[in-house]
């Protein structure tokens, strides 16, 4: 194998092949990438695909016009072969390959880097026939954004750490909780003629979703089968990949509006059962008020500052016409913001985590938001729009509160 590539082109598709890479591993072989140089079709440039898995995740990703002088394929040391291209000051490289031994060349220097017999690699699995949802970039990031947030940290709560992804019909929603608060965005997607999903998708896997998600314009197609999500990410447009040259979009590949293929991304899901987030939501909220979102956050961050870093709970005062935020640590002191509203029902003080409170603002989409509330100990609800919803469980202002 043999290719001149543009630098900075490769070390972006590095950096993304080297995040899925494992940190430890007993088997040398997961610490490589695999690079497949492909020579050029009539009327495109020649192409090399970079492959990483842990066995969980693979991740392909495929760089567009490059020199391919000789084709072939290497399994070389990812983060090794990523620091010698970040480090190199030169326009372009010229990666030669001869069995288990690459040659990195730039301008003034020449780098040997030892690799192994690609036969090692694992089999990898991809993209086989239809999708079972097709969708807009732009519409899975904020719905990715909307929820992810809220998923949980602790690996003690397997079936929380990701993202439920549950379609029924034509209307997709993600879905995202610890325990404490539940994040829920909703939408409606094209979906193909199988039945309806409900996965688990991993919350390292969400997150380099998210880093592919790069052009609003890119199109998404989604496959759930055994156990497994697979993904691709076409750049710009919809055309088959079979017409295109794959490319990086923005990266000297393929044109915005061509729809080459961007990458390719698979992964285990989440094995257990998901919480039933529908008996979650309270559906007896008797006191709903709308509250401007700007104004709300800004109070809130400002009575966050004087709170305890157990519970970092604020309390709200709802009166009528008259919201009141307080923060308040017995050992520093209280900060207190009044906020003017349409409240029309006996006086209500109920307490929140204040940074539950900010992470779910920061995600609604619309100015106004409505909080639907029933008592001090009682979850709340925050809708923004038609197609958010969040729901926050109440905090005991003397302790740390409860869970959902």
């Amino acid at each position: 194998m043999k290719v001149i590539v543009n630098r900075q082109a490769l070390a972006k598709v590095l950096a993304l092949t080297c995040s899925v890479v494992p940190t430890r591993t007993p088997k040398p072989v997961l610490a490589c990438v695999r690079l497949s140089a492909a020579a050029a079709q009539p009327r495109s440039a020649g192409t090399l695909q970079c492959v990483s898995t842990d066995l969980e995740m693979t991740l392909e990703t495929s760089l567009a016009q490059v020199d391919v002088q000789r084709e072939g394929v290497a399994l070389l040391p990812a983060n090794k072969i990523a620091e010698i291209v970040n480090a190199s000051p030169d326009e372009t490289l010229t990666i030669d390959v001869h069995g288990d031994k690459a040659t990195i060349k730039g301008s003034d220097s020449t780098s040997t880097l030892l690799g192994f017999a690609v036969e090692e690699f694992p089999p990898i699995n991809g993209f086989d026939g239809a999708a079972d949802l097709t969708m807009p970039a732009a519409l899975l990031k904020v719905m990715l954004d909307r929820t992810r947030f809220a998923a949980a940290k602790e690996m003690t709560r397997y079936a929380m750490n990701g993202v439920l992804f549950e379609r029924k019909g034509k209307k997709l929603s993600l879905v995202a909780t610890d325990g404490h608060r539940l994040a829920l965005a909703r939408d409606e997607v094209e979906t193909g003629e199988s039945k309806d999903i409900a996965a688990i998708v991993p919350i390292k896997a969400i997150g380099m979703l998210e880093r592919l998600l790069e052009d609003p314009e890119q199109t998404i197609k989604l496959q759930f089968r055994e156990n497994k999500l697979y993904v691709q990410v076409l750049a710009g447009g919809d055309k088959p990949s079979s017409e295109r040259a794959p490319g990086v979009s923005g990266q000297g590949g393929t044109s915005k509006n061509e729809g080459g293929i961007v990458a390719l991304l698979s992964t285990a899901l989440v094995e257990g059962s998901f919480p039933p987030y529908q008996d979650v939501i309270p559906k007896d909220c008797d006191h709903k008020v709308s509250v401007d979102r700007n104004r709300f956050q800004s109070a809130v961050s400002r009575a966050a500052v004087l709170t305890s870093e157990e519970s970092k709970a604020v309390c709200l005062g709802f009166a009528p016409k008259l919201l009141t935020v307080i923060g308040r640590a017995p050992e520093m002191g209280e900060t207190k913001v009044e906020i003017p509203i349409d409240y029309g029902y006996e006086p209500l003080e109920i307490g929140f985590n204040s940074q539950y409170l900010l992470d779910a603002l920061k995600a609604a989409p619309t100015q106004d938001v409505v909080f639907e509330l029933r008592s001090p100990t009682k979850p709340g609800i925050i809708r923004s729009g038609n197609n958010f919803l969040y729901v926050v469980m109440p905090v005991n202002l003397g302790s740390g509160g409860a869970a959902v």
